[in-house]
């Protein structure tokens, strides 16, 4: 399906921008529910891999307390799989019918935010599964291990991890996020600079609320949160030094 993107400027009526939601949005549900059949079809397939993170030498086998359990962990993998396939194509999806309310002299410094998006996200979701998860894994079951027989539920191990990376992906948006709030003058560096403190005690909030209770997934997640946090500021400052010369620009021509 094609939808038609209104020109900027160009006046709709309403039910012309209620056609085009719908139309994007039945996008978005196809493409979701493409992406959750073709992860039940190959669920085996996915959750063989996702043992990957698990500590050499564990027993792979997942506890089944309850008959639905093997076809409701297939659902869950499904339905996750779903959501992380319809990401890129619900950010476009949102961009293209937001973008012609906006000026088309900004439309050149918008498009980097389509990219931005999806990858920032594949990034987060990447980094949450290489140096969050098996590390997490790793002290959470290795813990008092002499002590208890650890059996895992597929459900469980699987909305662990499939959080995780959930969590990951978004905590990575965070310089798109300030971009987009600096462009809106809602955020200054001098504001970033004046209260760097407390933005460290909210990041190490937001890295307790993550998925995973456990001080090795809390500085593996605080560090990178850091580290967006300086890219952030990078971000804002490169809004601002953008904005200042249309800015002079515009005073010089009022004052002629």
């Amino acid at each position: 399906m094609r939808v038609r993107r209104a020109a900027p400027a160009q006046p709709i009526e309403l039910t012309g921008h209620l056609d085009e939601l719908r139309s994007r949005l039945i996008i978005i549900l196809g493409v979701l529910g493409l992406g959750v059949s073709l992860c039940f079809w190959r669920s085996g397939e996915i959750l063989a891999f996702l043992q990957g993170p698990l500590p050499d030498g564990r027993e792979t086998k997942f506890l089944a307390t309850n008959p639905l359990d093997p076809l409701m962990t297939s659902i869950s993998i499904s339905i996750y799989g779903g959501l992380l396939l319809a990401v890129p194509v619900a950010s476009y999806q949102l961009y293209a019918f937001l973008i012609p309310a906006v000026d088309e002299q900004h439309h050149r410094s918008l498009r980097p935010l389509v990219a931005m998006v999806p990858a920032l996200f594949i990034a987060g979701a990447a980094f949450g599964w290489y140096l969050v998860v098996p590390p997490s894994l790793d002290f959470l079951l290795g813990f008092n291990d002499d002590q208890f027989q650890t059996v895992l539920r597929a459900k469980d191990y699987i909305q662990y991890v499939a959080l995780t990376l959930l969590a990951m992906g978004l905590v990575f948006e965070l310089p798109v996020v300030m971009m987009i709030l600096a462009r809106l003058k809602v955020v200054s560096s001098t504001m970033m600079r004046r209260h760097w403190r407390t933005s460290i005690v909210g990041l190490a909030t937001v890295a307790m609320l993550l998925p995973g209770v456990d001080p090795i997934s809390f500085v593996v997640e605080f560090l990178p949160l850091l580290g967006l946090y300086a890219v952030s500021y990078a971000v804002v400052v490169t809004v601002e030094r953008r904005a200042r010369p249309s800015t002079a620009a515009g005073t010089g021509f009022s004052a002629g």
